[in-house]
């Protein structure tokens, strides 16, 4: 595109005028030791780029006229920075309340300024963490984005995690298979440190829950939730395991992290609801000049 320099100097500039760091979901070449950024990708942006060049009244022609129509009904730029700032947040990448977006959508290029105070995602997060520890549910949310994002060896998989009030879950389920977390050294179950997320990415395909206490302890694996989820309403085409998630937090004071075997969808439940949705289509692939909180 013409004119990208300067575009590219513009959206440095309105970073460094408000302390912002970039989230840039293009290929566009932005260095500079100025200000943060962030890498993102998100597939829906690739489809416009994998389009070969054809006749438009053949049927190739027919079938990427239908592509361009689907990507004309996806996110807004505005849109696609949220879900970035999103995944930064909850990796722990973000500081101070802006972020400075730039998007290269078609032959078209946007700087978007988002106010991370006005995100709804990240203040429904915050919410649940009026009731679970923040830096807990992060951790989970961290493990939940990696396997909607990878699965486990490139399959896809399914799996749930309840945070909280742990006695009353624990009265409220029981064991499928044998506990593979119980006599374990409280370290080894430490969800807060990421050393221990790999072992609780191969425990969460065994059926059933992953059970973690307020402090952040993993209790149990393979836990099937004992609940009447029958009157629990939930989004069309979610199964057993995201109806069992919704109830157990109706039930309890536990918050509820569920990821959708299809689809790659992350969700938070509190209170019988899914008060996040988070598709995993979005995801960070580099940065530069940023320490994790």
């Amino acid at each position: 595109m013409k004119y990208i320099e300067p575009i590219i100097k513009a959206c440095i500039d309105i970073a460094k005028s408000i302390n912002a760091p970039i989230i840039c979901l293009s290929d566009l070449p932005i260095k500079t030791d100025d200000v943060p950024v962030i890498i993102a990708e998100n597939s829906t942006l690739k489809i416009n780029k994998l389009m070969p060049v054809v006749e438009s009244d053949s049927e190739g022609g027919q079938f990427i006229q239908i592509l361009k129509n689907i990507e004309s009904h996806s996110k807004t730029s505005s849109e696609q920075i949220s879900d970035a700032a999103v995944l930064s947040y909850i990796g722990g990448l973000l500081k101070g309340d802006y972020v400075v977006g730039i998007v290269e959508i078609q032959d078209s290029v946007s700087i978007v300024v988002h106010d991370l105070t006005e995100n709804k995602v990240i203040n429904e997060l915050l919410d649940c963490g009026e009731r679970v520890d923040m830096r807990l549910l992060l951790s989970v949310m961290n493990v939940a984005f990696d396997i909607a994002t990878f699965g486990r060896e490139g399959v896809p998989i399914g799996c749930a995690f309840v945070i909280g009030d742990v006695d009353e879950v624990m009265r409220r389920s029981h064991q499928l298979v044998l506990n593979p977390y119980y006599g374990h050294k409280s370290e080894e179950r430490d969800v807060l440190d990421p050393y221990t997320w790999e072992a609780l990415k191969e425990f969460v395909q065994l059926d059933g829950v992953i059970v973690i206490d307020d402090e952040g302890l993993v209790v149990a694996a393979g836990r099937y939730l004992d609940v009447d989820a029958r009157e629990i309403s939930i989004k069309q085409g979610l199964g057993a395991r995201h109806a069992a998630i919704a109830a157990i937090t109706r039930d309890t004071q536990a918050v509820g992290v569920a990821v959708s075997q299809t689809g790659g969808v992350v969700r938070v439940f509190k209170d019988g609801i899914a008060v996040v949705e988070i598709n995993s289509t979005t995801k960070i692939i580099n940065k530069y000049g940023i320490d994790k909180t």
